[in-house]
């Protein structure tokens, strides 16, 4: 499939596309404000992906080196937007699973998300860089324009407020599993 990509076999571009869009398009969501602007950067980033094909050299996954491509092309929608904000993940629940963020039967992906997205916005970018998309600080703090420190720092940040929120959410869980028990 990558050969016939690199060839711009158009088959070949339909079946990458139909396999990786649904993912894809989870990630830009991540980063935009809009489904609009989503979809705009997974179509920019599409076709940044076919012609630069031949540039993946098989070091690591396909679908790491597309979702770095999908990241940089949302980094340059906000740079030219005003205000970089967040979408609201509930709208695209399933549209945003992502395998990095495990479910467990009390913690679901949804409730994770909506810790995610009740970060600061710094914390939260850092946050979606590092750990989801597996930037380094170095890279993230490149394409925030900030010291690799502060990253580093936002992101010890953003853990541990996350921390404290699952942590509160399981006390809460467990006391209501305890008061119900109780009850019966």
């Amino acid at each position: 499939m990558i050969e016939g990509c690199i060839k711009r076999d158009s088959r070949c571009q339909t079946l990458l596309y139909e396999e990786y869009a649904p993912f894809l398009y989870g990630v830009a969501l991540r980063y935009t404000k809009t489904e609009e602007d989503a979809q705009d950067v997974l179509q920019d980033a599409f076709i940044r992906i076919f012609d630069t094909m031949e540039q993946y050299e098989g070091k690591g996954s396909l679908r790491a080196w597309m979702r770095r491509i999908v990241a940089n092309q949302a980094f340059e929608l906000l740079k030219h937007q005003s205000k970089a904000t967040f979408v609201n993940y509930d709208d695209y629940e399933e549209s945003i699973a992502d395998e990095s963020i495990v479910e467990s039967d009390k913690l679901t992906h949804k409730i994770l998300l909506d810790f995610i997205k009740e970060l600061p916005q710094k914390y939260q970018t850092v946050f979606n860089l590092c750990v989801i998309d597996g930037y380094s600080y170095s890279e993230a703090a490149e394409k925030l324009k900030n010291t690799e420190a502060k990253c580093r720092i936002h992101l010890f940040r953003a853990r541990n407020i996350l921390k404290g929120k699952v942590n509160n959410f399981l006390e809460e869980e467990n006391k209501y599993k305890y008061d119900y028990e109780n009850i019966q």
